[in-house]
């Protein structure tokens, strides 16, 4: 039986060639992505040579038309899609104030609209098919904010809540919707090193792209049936969900003048600040989440 028909975006390098590669060894059929047409050949070329299936398309994938076409091009060579991995990102590391308005912008189109065209352009085409399917977007862990990435984290922020409000529309359908926050070596992660450290910020060793794959195969696969609109982190050995946007405790009843306000937060909600940053777990009083 032929494996799934997947399309990576952003596969040329780093996380979506691991991707890609984890993908076809397993006997799925994949269509390369990247807007680099001669990194997005290779890597099908590669996945060939090992026997495997894949055939590149490259192209911008924040370009609706391009991304309906990608779909349509997974769809032509292998009579359906089954799954889409919404890879495709940019990053530029600069504090606020010196952000370029063409890299903030940049940031925009690839990472949420290339993410929503090439999302929307898979869903129409699955449920033509029938119905039955599975996305795989990646956020980040930078939407919890990190300083110099305030753009990149809020693009990747709404990638998060793009994967829960799809959830919820196609859960009916068929259609599962999860999301990766994955840590790697790649060439972003490099570009934001050498920033850092120019910042005057350490930088740290990260875990190869391949240690990402298994999730995303996992993700894409039937064993994962029942999981959908689920952030999944993987952090080289540590493997974890993200938290969903929640309403914190207590929930206060009053009627609320500025006064009011100031005297609950005075008195219960500035104790109770949610810490910055993607904080770990909180423990019960037995050493468990």
């Amino acid at each position: 039986m032929a494996g799934l028909a997947v399309v990576v975006t952003g596969a040329g390098g780093g996380l979506g060639a691991a991707y890609a590669r984890h993908l076809a060894a397993r006997g799925d059929r994949v269509v390369v992505n990247d807007v680099d047409p001669t990194a997005a050949g290779a890597v099908a070329a590669e996945v060939r040579s090992a026997g495997g299936t894949a055939l590149a398309c490259p192209g911008d994938v924040a370009d609706w038309g391009f991304a309906a076409a990608l779909v349509a091009r997974c769809t032509d060579a292998f009579g359906r899609i089954d799954g889409l991995v919404n890879n495709a990102g940019a990053l530029v590391a600069d504090l606020a104030e010196a952000a370029a308005p063409a890299d903030v912008e940049r940031m925009v189109r690839v990472n949420l609209i290339g993410t929503f065209a090439s999302g929307q352009a898979a869903v129409r085409a699955m449920l033509a098919q029938g119905g039955g399917g599975a996305i795989v977007n990646v956020t980040s862990g930078s939407q919890a904010g990190d300083p110099g990435l305030s753009a990149y984290g809020a693009t990747k922020g709404a990638v998060a809540s793009l994967t829960y409000a799809w959830a919820r529309e196609f859960r009916d359908r068929g259609i599962r919707v999860n999301a990766v926050s994955p840590l790697a070596a790649t060439r972003m992660a490099a570009a934001f090193a050498r920033w850092a450290v120019g910042q005057g910020q350490a930088a740290s060793a990260l875990p190869a792209p391949e240690v990402s794959a298994p999730l995303v195969g996992f993700l894409l696969s039937p064993a994962a049936a029942g999981v959908t609109g689920q952030v999944v982190r993987l952090a080289g050995r540590s493997l974890c969900l993200v938290s969903h946007p929640r309403l914190a405790a207590p929930v206060l009843d009053g009627d609320w003048t500025e006064a009011a306000i100031a005297r609950a937060f005075a008195e219960v909600l500035a104790a109770r600040q949610v810490p910055l940053g993607l904080a770990p777990p909180v423990e019960d009083g037995h050493g468990k989440p």
